[in-house]
């Protein structure tokens, strides 16, 4: 928070009394034409900047103001020499907060008021005369004061704003996610009171996020490395939902996502923006949903997301077209314990169970499979041959590869081996 200040520089000289002088004339006579040197920084503050809510008409009325501000506490510390108090930049903290409000980013304003204070700086220059160094210095270091005070002013505002805006939209996210999830009869008012409406349709997110690369070392530093991606996620999830309120609930690891009319390219757009900004590839499942039904389907994709998982499938978005066969597999039963047996008498040769899986998931490609098992398409046929011979089962036949893949799916989901 600033204070009120004289300088302590021994080289700033200004008597309050007697303002500082250039040229023959106060310092501050070039900024004590308000209106046309606001003019001229707003011209050149908004020719640098492509931030539109900066420079649509609206924004431009409000930086016009801000510059107008600025240059009149500019003109009373070059003719104070002391540093404006913390009520004398309320207005500047009250525009800062609206900015937080309106999802102005801090950069470009930034940007905005050091722009601002060069120009202003080269006005209160372009006074001087031969001789005056230690008063154009003066005059610097009085100018760069100010600056640091304001932009501590406007950066704090900001930011306290955001992070206010931030916990209630998360709060009332949380809140309609949770009535939704639960199946509550009284969600639409639940959303109603935290001033959102309930869309006809949803596409219900399972996701999941792999630790970063930078997640690894001590405690301490794994948490910051998660919470670091967790954030990126978050700005993105908001970005990608402008401007509505995201409705998600997540964690370093992953979580829920409520997309609300949805298209058929939504999920996957959002996933990929999301992996993006956190720097991990996500995995996710999807299905779309009533408000009602959205219990159900949150169940059925965080099964799907499990199973991509379990079968360590790549990332992507899942549906239960695209898991149907696995599905059912997962179901206990007759049927998937007879699909693990198939697999019983190849585990006692080495190298035909590893190639049976290469040759399932290259998708029946014998010289891919024989890349990847860095052995010749001959020895893949070989132990294509022997698989047949031990199985019963033709895995050059579709049918045979069929079976041969829902037996490496059953073996794969087995509750025995580790996730």
């Amino acid at each position: 928070m600033a204070t009120t200040m004289a300088s302590k520089d021994p080289r700033v000289s200004a008597d309050p009394t007697e303002g500082l002088s250039l040229g023959g004339q106060p310092a501050s006579h070039r900024l004590r034409d308000v209106r046309e040197t606001t003019k001229s920084l707003v011209d050149h503050v908004l020719d640098t900047t492509e931030y539109r809510e900066l420079t649509a008409d609206r924004g431009r009325e409000i930086v016009t103001d801000v510059t107008a501000e600025c240059v009149a506490l500019a003109a009373d510390v070059l003719d104070s020499g002391i540093q404006p108090a913390a009520e004398d930049l309320a207005s500047l903290r009250r525009t800062a907060a609206k900015w937080a409000r309106a999802g102005v980013p801090l950069a470009p304003i930034q940007h905005a008021f050091h722009e601002g204070f060069s120009v202003g700086l080269r006005m209160v220059a372009g006074s001087a005369v031969d001789g005056e160094h230690a008063a154009l210095v003066d005059g610097a270091v009085l100018m760069f004061g100010l600056l640091d005070v304001v932009s501590e002013a406007v950066s704090s505002a900001y930011l306290d704003e955001y992070k206010a805006v931030a916990v209630q939209g998360h709060d009332q996210a949380h809140a309609v996610v949770t009535a939704l999830l639960a199946g509550e009869s009284h969600a639409g008012a639940v959303a109603e009171r935290h001033g959102t409406e309930l869309a006809d349709g949803y596409e219900v997110l399972a996701v999941h996020f792999p630790p970063h690369p930078d997640e690894t070392g001590v405690p301490s530093s794994r948490e910051t490395a998660a919470g670091r991606k967790l954030q990126s996620i978050l700005v993105a999830l908001s970005d990608f939902c402008a401007p509505a309120l995201p409705l998600a609930i997540l964690s370093p690891s992953g979580g829920t996502i409520l997309i609300p009319d949805a298209t058929p390219t939504t999920a996957g757009s959002l996933v990929a923006r999301l992996s993006e900004a956190g720097g991990v590839p996500v995995f996710a499942a999807a299905a779309t949903a009533s408000p009602a039904r959205i219990p159900d389907a949150a169940d059925n994709v965080y099964e799907l997301l499990r199973l991509v998982l379990r079968l360590g499938y790549r990332p992507d978005v899942y549906r239960i077209s695209d898991l149907a066969l696995e599905f059912q597999i997962a179901r206990p039963g007759v049927g998937r314990r007879h699909l693990k047996k198939i697999l019983d008498p190849l585990r006692r040769i080495p190298d035909l169970l590893p190639t049976l899986e290469a040759f399932v998931s290259t998708e029946a490609n014998r010289k891919k499979a024989a890349t990847q098992l860095v052995v010749h398409p001959n020895t893949v046929d070989y132990r294509l041959k022997r698989i047949e011979q031990i199985t019963g089962i033709d895995p050059m036949k579709s049918s045979g590869l069929r079976s041969l893949h829902a037996a490496l799916i059953a073996d794969s989901l087995d509750p025995e081996k580790s996730v």
